[in-house]
This record gives C-alpha cells, structure tokens and sequence, in this order.
C-alpha cells in the first residue's frame, strides 16, 4: 500500500539521492491527514450551517464553565491568532450565536458566551461530529488507534517542551 507521501520520498530519493526525505513520512503525512479530516468535517457540518472554524469555537465554549470564555482563552485552546479569532468572533456574533460583554471583573476584558441558538446548535452539532469523526477513523483497528495515540502525543509532548514562539 503506497500513498502520495510515498510518491514524494521517492521523487526526493530519486533527484538527491544524498539526502535523507525520510521525515517527510511524517510532516508530508501529517498536515494532509489533517486536510482529509478538516473536509469530512466541514462536509458533515454543513447540513447544520456549521463549518469547521464556527464548531471549533462553539464546541470550545460548550466545554467552558457557563458557556464562557475570554477570546485569549479561546485562541488559546483553538490555535488561533487573536486576529483570526475577531475574525471568528465577529461572524459567529453576527449569526446570533455568540454575544460578547465587558467582564464584570475587569472591565478591562471581555467575555464570550453562547447565546441560546448558539448552545442549542452546539449541542446539536457536537453528536453528529463526535459519531462521523469516529467514522472516519475506521481504517485504524483499536489497537492501531492507541498506537498512534501513544506516539503522536510522545512527539507532540517533545515538541511543546521546545515551544517555538508563533
């Protein structure tokens, strides 16, 4: 069984053959896993209105206390800049399905909470998307999944212990 990763470490292999492509199993691998799984994603959240950037940041706040967030917490657990995350921020508003409010706290801050469609939706979607995502790993037997369990999160810990400023 051989994939298009396969095809590229060995075009590599064939025009520089003193050169090691062997890490392209991985970082040719990874990145376009991630790409088949974003668009089975967004193809089952489709039927809800959803795309995958609008379920991150909603499925971020069904987990939070209250359905709250500050926008540094949400950029924080969904890997966005704070640029990107206005951006998110001001479509999701804009929809009805978030609201944002100075923190009684520190009015310095704001708050971002799920509105009433925006929690019906969220609850709604976060189903449909745990069954597909389940689906779509069905290739893997359970113990194939653990596996990759086990050394994605050895690598991704080894890599978080070296953090690379953004």
């Amino acid at each position: 069984m051989t994939d298009s990763v396969d095809e590229l470490v060995e075009a590599w292999r064939t025009a520089r053959p003193g050169i090691d492509p062997s890490h392209l199993h991985l970082f040719g691998r990874i990145p376009r896993i991630e790409t088949q799984l974003r668009r089975r994603a967004e193809a089952w959240l489709a039927p809800l209105g959803l795309s995958w950037d609008m379920f991150d940041l909603m499925a971020t706040l069904l987990r939070a206390p209250d359905h709250t967030m500050r926008p540094g917490e949400l950029s924080r657990w969904c890997l966005l800049s704070t640029g990107a995350m206005t951006k998110r921020l001001d479509r999701l508003e804009r929809a009805g399905f978030i609201t944002r409010a100075t923190d009684p706290a520190d009015r310095r801050a704001l708050l971002v909470r799920l509105t009433p469609e925006g929690l019906a939706l969220a609850e709604r979607a976060v189903p449909v998307h745990f069954a597909a995502a389940q689906a779509a790993l069905a290739a893997l037997s359970p113990e194939e999944r653990r596996a990759m369990e086990a050394l994605s999160r050895r690598l991704l810990t080894a890599l978080e212990a070296e953090s690379v400023p953004a």
